[in-house]
């Protein structure tokens, strides 16, 4: 996202197969679920047709992309405390 936002305004995602395998309609609406409510943790807003849209320039997608990275660094250091024992 940081480095998509510095020169951009917006940035528009719409799900789809990553890997180009076949979906059923009802598994296709189940991953676009799961996708928009990930994208919403870091400031995603739903727009229309399965688009998403973030703005770039408000400080709230920032934010929200700090406390992601603050909440993976905790749980690898959890990972790497647990390793240890």
């Amino acid at each position: 996202m940081r480095r998509l936002s510095q020169g951009c305004t917006a940035v528009a995602c719409q799900p789809g197969s990553a890997d180009g395998r076949e979906m059923t309609e009802e598994q296709h609406h189940e991953a676009a679920a799961k996708l928009g409510r990930l994208w919403a943790t870091i400031g995603f807003e739903p727009f229309q047709d399965g688009v998403h849209i973030l703005d770039c320039h408000l400080q709230r997608p920032q934010d929200l992309l700090t406390e992601r990275q603050e909440e993976f660094t905790a749980l690898c250091r959890s990972w790497r405390e647990h390793r240890r024992s």
